[in-house]
């Protein structure tokens, strides 16, 4: 029994690493080839995880993509560039319109006639004693960005707009080969399981492939919003009604915010300081009115107990 058990764990360790090795040619030959512009997406696995040498996204007539564990968001070419960039594209605009809600109510109609949504907001219609303001965070498609921010700056006066771009591309093949990789790997696993002919050897092969495949999960849902990020891009919208109101709304970014929400923290932590001071302060003067006599008094006594007696006179 013992020496079947160590002949297929030596087979065990053979068949790994010879995946392995596979498996890191096959990652990366995936990660080389270039985004193809005649499949309309980027990044589409066959069951066994490496990309369609064709860039098409069909693994079968009605264009799904291989197995169905393994079926991924892909990247439409339109978020990616000639080059094969994956641009992650993100917009913050501020700007100071006359009415709040009616602006609010415009910007989620561009975002969603473009095909986008509303990811979160918050609005605070104005009245008699303060103005109004709001705070929207839209996803639109990235191809629709630059006709959604047009339309966004004319609610109102833009007082302020900050653009940020990202390259994900080496992240995105990066993941893609580890996840051709794992696969590989797991499907090696999957064949030793079935040809094991010991309990020991098959729970450990199956806690080996469980590893694999919560490793792959998560690969995969990485690459997933890494995909979402690049399909469609976030714009940060904050209006209000007057430009003291946009100001305290609107994060501040740089230097001097950093500066001025460090010392906004350094008198908060002082002022709780005080505060916890002025909550003791009673019970201290409490506890020296006490301690204060009994310290004194113990002095007293030991001052007593300590001092030198006169020495008897020796007669002579």
């Amino acid at each position: 029994m013992s020496t079947r058990l160590l002949v297929v764990l030596g087979m065990l360790l053979m068949l790994l690493g010879g995946c392995s090795a596979v498996g890191l040619r096959s990652g990366a030959d995936t990660a080389a080839e270039p985004a193809s512009g005649d499949a309309g997406t980027v990044g589409a696995f066959s069951e066994g995880g490496a990309a369609d040498d064709d860039g098409g996204a069909a693994g079968s007539d009605d264009g799904t993509s291989g197995a169905e564990e393994a079926s991924l968001d892909v990247v439409p070419v339109a978020a990616t560039d000639a080059d094969g960039a994956m641009m992650v594209r993100r917009v913050t605009l501020e700007v100071l319109v006359e009415d709040v809600a009616a602006a609010a109510s415009q910007a989620r109609a561009a975002a969603t006639t473009t095909g986008g949504w509303v990811s979160s907001e918050e609005v605070s219609p104005g009245d008699e004693e303060r103005t109004g303001w709001a705070t929207l965070v839209l996803r639109v498609p990235s191809e629709s960005l630059d006709a959604v921010v047009v339309t966004l700056g004319e609610l109102g006066e833009v007082t302020a707009s900050r653009s940020q771009a990202e390259d994900v591309a080496a992240e995105y093949r990066d993941v893609e080969a580890r996840v051709a990789t794992l696969e590989a790997g797991a499907d090696r696993l999957r064949d030793l399981v079935g040809q094991a002919t010991s309990v020991e050897s098959i729970a450990g092969l199956e806690r080996e492939l469980a590893d694999r495949e919560a490793e792959l999960d998560a690969l995969k849902a990485r690459m997933q919003v890494m995909a979402q990020d690049v399909s469609r891009s976030t714009v940060t919208l904050h209006l209000a009604e007057d430009r003291q109101t946009l100001a305290e709304t609107a994060p501040d970014t740089g230097l001097l915010a950093g500066l001025r929400a460090g010392w906004e923290a350094f008198g908060r932590s002082l002022t709780v300081l005080l505060t916890a001071t002025g909550a003791l302060l009673p019970f201290l003067a409490v506890a020296a009115l006490v301690a204060v006599p009994l310290v004194l008094v113990r002095r007293r006594r030991r001052r007593g107990v300590s001092a030198p007696t006169a020495p008897d006179s020796i007669q002579a």
